[in-house]
């Protein structure tokens, strides 16, 4: 059943649309001064360019106005005369060159020079310089005084055509207040003309025009026009306002109120499903909507009483259908696997032993083929019918398989168990089945196995275990019930087919001779070891059986969770034992299974105590196929809350290596040794380079699988891979007590430095 939706009352979304309608007034509001802020922030930079320009021409015209002086000045016959004559030049520079009205009010001071730039007369009032270059320097601006002044050269030539320098004059302007007053401005406000200060005391004129400064004239229709759009903005915006105000209450009147009413009505149906009927919603001003919904919803109501018993009738039929085997009307697997899986959980705290009871017919596919399907139906339906009159009250018959049935005893010992499947094989040897026209006496085979509810451990294991006592069961020269105990699985040759299989069920159920290999994931910069990644291996009458001869096993007959429980104990017993060094890490291996287990979060929670010590990551093996992708997420982040790391193994190898990246909470990925081995061909190089780029930057750790070799150590580092493992950087051992690999400009890695 989908998850029901939460959402806000009616009422509720009254509130926020009024909100959001409020909000977009404001917004608007405040995009309309925006948008005039900004064409008047536009004109305003384009009065002041206007201004700058208004200015410098202004300036221009005053230097060339001050040129022209300085020309008049220096073409002035009486000048020659006092340069070819300088005894009486004091004289008339003070009674006659500033009051003939040939310099311009303006002019400070003037001053005449002869042909190798000396004044005529060293005078004290004078302030100007008494030597200036010759050929005479372009006018500049004296800063040296309160006021700043031009000065302007110009060379004095002989008369007529004579174009020989017979000297050169010199003016001092007062530029500021003329200036000023030059023109009509009409961008700059004159009075507010002023220049920056410099740390120099002349500057050229062209500097000079750089370090102006002025203020804009105001505009008071612009300051006008910004006030009424201003006010419009806001006076628009406080009635919208207002009627935005005004229509919540007309909108819960007219339409809340009778939603609300058939909400309320809709609740109490739910505790009472008949006899109820919705009154009027009408009020004074009727929706015809909501009228049309308490018509129809009256009606449903009415129709789904007379519907409610026969619908729980079919539901019943259905469950039943659903949870039982149509030929025997034992429960079908869907209803043995739900109630295992409940098993738990139902019987709480009660400190009791629970039996789990494996049948199977001896034969059963000769008899089919002997006698057709139609009497091997018949012979499965008395089976049922037998077993189930043995057992006790509560106790219920499953039909997992074609011929396979299984009973959960519970609060049984072992003596009661095997009473109860030996009055079961009594049954069913005691009846003729003879009728049914089988003339072969027809037996069964029943496999027990008991296990305490607190320990879930066994729990698990209880069909395995019984499966394995079944089969010892069917052997000739046995009881056909037997019970099972630790020797079956070492001693039922009929059961595994070979010494590989009998090794690994040794190893996942009983722990013998499982052995964990580490091998160091190492940081390619700095040589530091990161983790220790264990790898299992069962030793057997003297030889290692390697995982590929394991796994194959293992999976064949499902017993992934049983061996990654096995591993977790086998890695806490090396971590207290220290075989693995203080400070790096250990990453473990699961499998699609585990992943999705319900307790995996509570088995690796004995590692917690470790994590201060070490680093522990969880590699999720790429090529297991995980259906229940989301699950397995939801266990993964829950352990890497814990502060457990999270790898993903065999990048570009397993079933969706996309899929797994992008939905799992991975902090590592591990490229495949196919992958990194790839990096060595030209055509493929590209490729996974660019695929751990982009990896990296999505912020995951990346690791190297399969470097053999300082080529593959150089490539992987070229291509952003921080850690790498291999046996460059050392072969699995039993004992990881390395906690860096030195190396200087890419030494070879002993093999055998972590043995």
């Amino acid at each position: 059943m989908a998850e029901r939706r939460r959402g806000l009352t009616i009422g509720g979304y009254a509130v926020v649309m009024v909100v959001l309608v409020l909000m977009a007034i404001a917004s608007y509001g405040a995009f309309t001064v925006s948008e005039f802020q900004r064409i008047r922030a536009e004109m305003d930079a384009a009065s002041q360019q206007a201004a700058a320009a208004e200015v410098g021409e202004a300036m221009d015209v005053l230097l060339r106005d001050a040129d022209e002086a300085a020309g008049r000045f220096a073409a002035w016959e009486e000048v020659r005369q006092q340069i070819e004559h300088p005894r009486y030049y004091p004289y008339w520079r003070s009674y006659r060159m500033l009051e003939s009205g040939v310099l311009p009010d303006y002019v400070i001071d003037a001053e005449v020079y002869g042909a190798d730039g000396t004044a005529l007369t060293e005078l004290e009032d004078s302030v100007l310089p008494h030597r200036v270059a010759t050929p005479p320097p372009p006018a500049y601006v004296d800063l040296s005084s309160e006021q700043p002044t031009l000065l302007v050269f110009r060379s004095v030539l002989g008369p007529g055509d004579d174009a020989d320098v017979r000297g050169v004059v010199g003016l001092r302007i007062a530029f500021t207040a003329p200036l000023k007053r030059s023109r009509s401005y009409v961008y700059v406000d004159p009075d507010s003309i002023h220049f920056a200060a410099s740390d120099s005391s002349t500057l050229s004129w062209s500097d000079l025009k750089s370090a102006v400064r002025f203020e804009l004239r105001r505009n008071p229709m612009s300051d006008a026009v910004s006030g009424l759009l201003s006010g419009t903005v806001a006076n628009l915006s406080i009635v919208l306002g207002i009627f935005t105000l005004l229509l919540f209450p007309a909108l819960v009147f007219l339409i809340v109120r009778p939603l609300r009413a058939i909400s309320t009505h809709i609740d109490r149906l739910k505790d009472s499903p008949g006899g109820l009927v919705l009154g009027d919603l009408a009020g004074i001003l009727p929706i015809a909507e909501t009228e049309k919904i308490r018509e129809s919803l009256n009606a449903y109501q009415g129709q789904l009483v007379d519907v409610h018993s026969t619908l729980e009738e079919k539901s019943q039929e259905l469950w039943a259908m659903a949870h039982h085997d149509a030929l025997t009307g034992a429960k079908n697997r869907r209803a043995f696997e739900e109630f295992m899986h409940s098993l738990p959980q139902a019987l709480g705290d009660r400190d009791i032993g629970v039996c789990f009871a494996l049948f199977d017919v001896n034969h059963f596919k000769a008899i089919n083929d002997s006698y057709g399907h139609s009497v091997g139906d018949q012979v499965l339906k008395v089976i049922a019918s037998r077993i189930s009159s043995v057992l006790r009250k509560g106790e219920e018959l499953f039909r997992i398989g074609g011929d396979e049935f299984a009973v959960v005893l519970l609060d049984c010992d072992e003596s009661s168990a095997l009473r109860i499947a030996e009055r079961c094989h009594e049954k069913i040897v005691g009846h003729d089945f003879g009728k049914l026209g089988v003339r072969e006496p027809l037996r069964i085979s029943a496999g027990l196995a008991n296990a305490r509810i607190d320990d879930l451990d066994d729990l698990q294991t209880l069909q395995w275990k019984a499966d394995v006592a079944m089969y010892r069961a069917k052997r000739p020269g046995h009881a056909n019930v037997v019970m099972f105990n630790e020797s079956l699985a070492r001693d039922s040759e009929g059961l595994f087919s070979s010494w590989v299989n009998t090794a690994v069920y040794d190893a996942v159920v009983y722990g013998k001779g499982l052995v964990m290999y580490y091998q160091p994931i190492v940081d390619l910069t700095e040589g530091t070891v990161c983790h220790y990644e264990a790898l299992v291996c069962i030793e057997q009458d003297g030889e290692i059986i390697q995982p590929s001869n394991i796994f194959p096993v293992v999976e064949a007959r499902r017993l992934e969770v049983e061996l990654d429980r096995a591993v977790i104990r086998k890695v806490l017993d090396d971590l207290k034992a220290g075989k693995v060094r203080s400070g790096t890490g250990v990453s473990i291996n699961l499998s699609g299974p585990t992943l999705i287990h319900d307790q995996v979060c509570a088995w690796l929670g004995a590692f917690e105590p470790y994590l201060k010590d070490f680093r522990v990551m969880i590699e999720v093996t790429e090529t297991a196929l995980i259906t229940q992708i989301g699950l397995a997420n939801d266990n993964l982040s829950r352990l890497r809350a814990r502060g457990f790391d999270i790898a993903l193994d065999d990048f570009g190898s397993g079933y969706s290596s996309v899929r797994y990246l992008a939905s799992m909470p991975v902090d590592v990925v591990k490229f495949d040794i196919t992958l990194v081995q790839g990096l060595q061909d030209v055509g493929q190089a590209n490729m996974v380079t660019h695929l751990a780029r982009m990896i990296l930057e999505s912020g995951h750790h990346l690791v190297a699988e399969g470097i053999e070799d300082l080529d593959m150590l150089e490539s992987a580092r070229a291509a952003g891979f921080g850690r790498g493992q291999g046996y460059l950087m050392g072969r699995p051992a039993e004992h990881a007590k390395l906690d860096r690999v030195t190396f200087d400009n890419v030494t070879q890695f002993p093999s055998d430095r972590l043995a």
